[in-house]
């Protein structure tokens, strides 16, 4: 058991710009923009579970229960990030959902909508999809049901402050999605992204740290990958200097990263195959 964790080039960009207009629109008013039309009319039939039903009866319930992001979500971002100021460790089982008072946590697993809640699983399987198909690049596998805490020994180890800005960029891919992102298993799910900008200074500042150095290559990330037998201490070091070079990758080519533990395109064109 368990999921892999792995860091993907990532369109943010693309995901600004088409993604998230479509997800804020269905959640304004549940209308289904022609093109995410063809994603669910492209789903693999499946009766009463498929998500050629499921995602229409969600857009349904959003045309009776309509959410308005800017005004009803304040914990949610312009990118539908979490911005929330308690931080989430999914490692753990916890999730966000329904802020209320001093509780925000998702234990309820719903929309956080007065009167008859909406069930989000089908919300997070649709934002998860989209993302796979329309915005992710090569990923490179990072470990088994890791999170970007995994590299906190790392960082003590090497004297990174507690104020480091690479601190705060790694916090950012475990925890901006903490509210869409989250599958509702232990580690399962979007964990978080950077932006194009954040992603060139997360380059930079791992670039710093004494890491492995090899030829910044997808190439050469899978060829150190597959040698294993990595001593636990080493492959953390390795798994962090993945990190490095895949946010150096996409820095060059005006790409931004995103962590994803078990988030496969190749599934989601399974799933889709109509408009993959």
């Amino acid at each position: 058991m368990g999921a892999d964790a792995e860091i993907f080039l990532f369109d943010h960009d693309r995901y600004r710009d088409q993604v998230v207009p479509a997800l804020t629109e269905l959640l304004r008013t549940g209308t289904v923009v022609p093109w995410l039309d063809a994603v669910f009319a492209s789903a693999t039939p499946m009766g009463e579970y498929g998500y050629d039903v499921l995602w229409r009866r969600l857009a349904e319930r959003l045309r009776e229960q309509p959410v308005d992001v800017a005004r009803d979500w304040p914990w949610l971002g312009s990118d539908l990030r979490y911005v929330g100021a308690r931080p989430r460790r999914r490692a753990l089982g916890r999730h966000v959902g329904r802020p209320s008072g001093d509780d925000d946590g998702r234990g309820s697993g719903r929309l956080p909508r007065a009167g008859e809640p909406v069930v989000v699983e089908e919300l997070n399987a649709l934002h998860e999809a989209l993302v796979a198909l329309y915005c992710l690049g090569p990923g490179q596998f990072l470990g088994r049901s890791v999170t970007p805490d995994f590299y906190l020994p790392v960082l003590d180890g090497q004297g990174v402050g507690a104020g480091d800005p690479v601190r705060g960029l790694l916090a950012a891919l475990s925890t901006r999605g903490a509210v869409l992102g989250d599958q509702f298993g232990v580690t399962e799910g979007i964990h978080g992204w950077l932006d194009v900008p954040e992603t060139a200074e997360l380059a930079v500042r791992l670039g710093r740290l004494d890491l492995p150095r090899y030829e910044p290559t997808l190439a050469a990330m899978a060829d150190h990958a597959k040698r294993g037998g990595y001593p636990p201490g080493e492959w953390r070091e390795m798994s962090l200097s993945f990190v490095r070079t895949m946010a150096t990758i996409a820095a060059d080519d005006g790409r931004a990263v995103l962590w994803g533990n078990d988030v496969s395109p190749d599934t989601w064109r399974g799933v889709l195959g109509a408009v993959a």
